[in-house]
């Protein structure tokens, strides 16, 4: 059962390849893979800068908006999980622990992924681990998610980008990724085991995590041409702004010129030059 307002999306074999639309999948990636032991060794390996261990959120809205609490890891690892409200995130095991992680990049973007001419630009990966009934408060993400649930259950209640002013899109780079909490057109991608959803960028959602043992997931991000032009567009807006002026958002004419000068200042500062030049898509050959 969905919340009032919310629609459900079961999960389909076919699906849209066009980076737009939410929708849910079925996976085979080896669930037995992440036991308890091995989940352990991959918090105790993880590089410093790519762990993350912070309390769950208490509702749909987070305290402070952007002020998560953090705090250690414990073990085990799932032991923790049922004993305090918590997640883990362990980021891009495909680059630094086994090869497997690769190999389910690989598959769910080939089960899943949108047509790769639209881009895969600063792909990331994530171990996720929850605890039953965990929610994460209401936010808008600015790149695409795959996400892939491996134990567990997890609900995704996404609405589309129009729920989220041109302000809020402009200070999600800005230490404000996190949303006042409202009602909204919720649709729920419900991923149970051996399921993933798709969530393009931008489309604001919260989660929860129901049932009664840990939720594991791999998750991948990545970005899209049409996505790094609206960033660029978004952040040459939110500075704008700052000057008095009331910017239009993406799809007008003077896009291009906005995302030329994101990559001026890019040069000039030496900051995400990944992005650079990187909001059309290359002529195919």
């Amino acid at each position: 059962m969905t919340p009032r307002g919310e629609t459900s999306a079961e999960p389909r074999a076919g699906h849209a390849r066009d980076g737009e639309t939410p929708f849910v999948f079925e996976h085979d990636l080896d669930r037995s893979f992440l036991t308890s032991e091995r989940i352990d060794e991959l918090v105790r390996r993880a590089p410093a800068e790519e762990l993350i261990v912070q309390l769950a959120d208490p509702g749909r809205e987070r305290p402070g908006l952007d002020r998560p609490i953090f705090t250690h890891a414990q073990w085990p690892v799932l032991e923790d999980a049922l004993a305090r409200q918590i997640q883990y995130r362990i980021y891009n095991p495909h680059e630094w622990a086994e090869p497997e992680f690769r190999a389910w990049l690989d598959r769910i973007f080939e089960l899943a992924g949108p047509d790769p001419h639209l881009g895969r630009v600063n792909v990331t990966t994530v171990v996720r681990v929850f605890s039953p009934g965990a929610v994460v408060a209401l936010h808008t993400d600015v790149d695409l998610k795959l996400v892939c649930t491996l134990s567990g259950e997890t609900v995704w209640y996404v609405r589309p980008p129009e729920e989220t002013t041109p302000v809020e899109h402009e200070d999600l780079l800005h230490g404000r990724f996190f949303l006042r909490w409202r009602e909204g057109p919720d649709q729920a991608l419900r991923i149970p085991p051996g399921h993933g959803c798709f969530v393009p960028c931008r489309w604001a959602h919260w989660l929860e995590h129901p049932g009664d043992e840990p939720v594991v997931s791999f998750e991948i991000g990545f970005w899209t041409y049409d996505s790094i032009r609206r960033r660029k567009v978004y952040d040459v807006n939110w500075g704008l702004r700052r000057l008095g002026l009331r910017p239009r958002p993406p799809g007008h004419p003077l896009d291009t010129a906005k995302c030329e000068l994101f990559d001026v200042a890019s040069r000039l500062t030496g900051k995400v030059p990944q992005y650079r030049g990187r909001h059309r898509p290359p002529r195919r050959r």
